[in-house]
């Protein structure tokens, strides 16, 4: 029982600490450990994240950036919790496969990269976009989430200072909606 993480944890890490496959399955059964998600365990009365998602996928190592409505939510734009968690993946990375519902826009390197941030998510480290790339991203995938939400997420994070206009034409340069996000700037200062 001291080998057990107070953590969630994988299958690998279990066998790392000399937890083999079977005896889990057994300590899921007397209900010492909670079974999470495929993969993934969690013993029993330790209490998880808020965002067990993110939890789930970090434990499996997933190399992924927490984007759109999810990072909108975690940087206050919205305090709506979203009804699945939305991440950004490197074009030709593995579809991690979850039993929650998850939505995935995939990404170049030169942006996956980009105002990536390392940040406290409910108690789980992960990386998450900056405000500035969230909105230019809300632009970029603006037939996904809708030209209205990024609208409104561009009006609030200037009016709340969550991003310098400089660093949201960077962002919006390297997702390429520099011509299509500009006359909307323009348009808040004028």
């Amino acid at each position: 029982m001291d080998k057990i993480p107070d953590k969630m944890f994988t299958v690998k890490e279990a066998a790392d600490c000399g937890l083999p496959r079977w005896r889990l399955a057994q300590m899921v059964d007397k209900g010492v450990l909670e079974r999470v998600s495929r993969g993934v365990y969690l013993k029993t009365g330790v209490i998880g994240s808020a965002i067990p998602e993110v939890e789930i996928l970090m434990a499996r190592r997933t190399d992924f950036v927490v984007a759109l409505e999810s990072a909108l939510w975690i940087h206050g734009f919205s305090t709506a919790t979203p009804h699945e968690l939305w991440i950004a993946l490197r074009r030709g990375a593995r579809m991690p496969k979850v039993d929650f519902p998850l939505k995935i826009v995939r990404v170049d390197d030169r942006s996956f990269g980009m105002g990536a941030e390392w940040r406290d998510v409910q108690g789980v480290r992960a990386r998450v976009y900056s405000p500035a790339k969230t909105v230019a991203d809300l632009f970029k995938f603006r037939n996904k989430i809708g030209m209205e939400r990024a609208l409104e997420a561009l009006k609030d994070g200037l009016r709340r200072r969550l991003f310098t206009v400089d660093e949201l034409l960077k962002c919006a340069k390297v997702d390429r909606v520099l011509r299509i996000i500009v006359p909307y700037i323009e348009g808040y200062f004028g």
